[in-house]
C-alpha cells in the first residue's frame, strides 16, 4: 500500500517455482518435513513482528498522550475530554496486556521444549494487528487531519496494520490454530447436562458427604 507503480517501488515479487530439483545434501531436515522447518523459522518471525509491534504501539501512544496535552479546543486541552480520556485508557491497557502476552510467549518458548508455544505464538499474532489497528486508528483521530498526512508517520502505521494482519499467515488462520490449541486442554463430557450443572452438583456433593450430613441431621 501507498508504492507508487511508476517508481517501481515495489518490495515483494511474484515467484514462481518450475522443475524445481534441490540436490539430497541441501535439505533441511529431513524429506517431507519442509512445512515443520517453515513453520519452526515462521514461530521466532512472528515473535518478532509481535515485539516490534510493542515499540510501534508505544510510539503511537507516545504521540497520543503528546496531543491530547498540547492541544486546546473549546477552551480546553483535549485531555480533560472524556472521549479523549477513553481512548487513552483503552490504548495504555491493551497495549500493556499485549506486552505481558509476547513477554510470556518469549519465555515459554526460553523455557520449555520446541512447540510449547504454539498457541501462544498464534495468540500474539491475532493480538498484534487488533492492538496495532486500534492504538493507531486513536491517534489519527487525535491528531485530526494532520494524522492522515504524510507529515507523521501514522499514515504508514496505519497500513503497516493492515498488512500486519496477513504477514506469516493471516489473522483468521491463527484464530483457528488458537482454538486447536486451547481446546486440547478440554475435554468433553458425556452427561446430559455440563460439568458446571449445579443440581448434578449438589447431588454428587450430597451423595460424597452423606455421612456427615447425616451426623449432623441435614437432610
Amino acid at each position: 500500500m501507498g508504492d507508487r507503480e511508476e517508481l517501481d517501488e515495489g518490495t515483494h515479487a511474484y515467484i514462481r517455482y518450475n522443475d524445481v530439483r534441490v540436490p539430497a545434501d541441501a535439505i533441511l531436515g529431513g524429506p517431507g518435513q519442509g512445512f515443520e522447518v517453515a513453520q519452526a523459522r515462521l514461530g521466532g518471525g512472528r515473535v518478532h513482528h509481535a515485539m516490534r509491534t510493542v515499540g510501534k504501539c508505544q510510539r503511537a501512544f507516545d504521540m497520543m498522550a503528546e496531543r491530547v496535552l498540547s492541544r486546546t479546543t473549546q477552551g480546553e486541552l483535549l485531555a480533560k475530554k472524556q472521549l479523549m480520556q477513553q481512548f487513552i485508557a483503552d490504548s495504555a491497557i491493551e497495549l500493556e496486556q499485549f506486552r505481558l502476552l509476547v513477554l510470556k510467549t518469549a519465555w515459554i518458548i526460553d523455557t520449555q521444549p520446541h512447540g510449547a508455544a504454539r498457541t501462544h505464538i498464534a495468540m500474539c499474532k491475532v493480538a498484534m494487528a487488533k492492538i496495532y489497528h486500534d492504538i493507531v486508528h486513536r491517534a489519527i483521530q487525535v491528531h485530526g487531519s494532520l494524522g492522515v498526512t504524510i507529515e507523521l508517520p501514522l499514515h504508514d502505521m496505519w497500513s503497516g496494520a493492515l498488512s500486519l494482519g496477513l504477514a506469516d499467515g493471516p489473522t483468521e488462520v491463527h484464530k483457528v490454530a488458537v482454538a486447536r490449541g486451547v481446546l486440547k486442554d478440554y475435554e468433553p463430557v458425556d452427561t446430559l447436562f455440563p460439568s458446571e450443572h449445579i443440581p448434578t452438583r449438589l447431588a454428587a456433593a450430597k451423595a460424597k458427604h452423606a455421612a456427615t450430613l447425616e451426623e449432623y441431621g441435614i437432610a
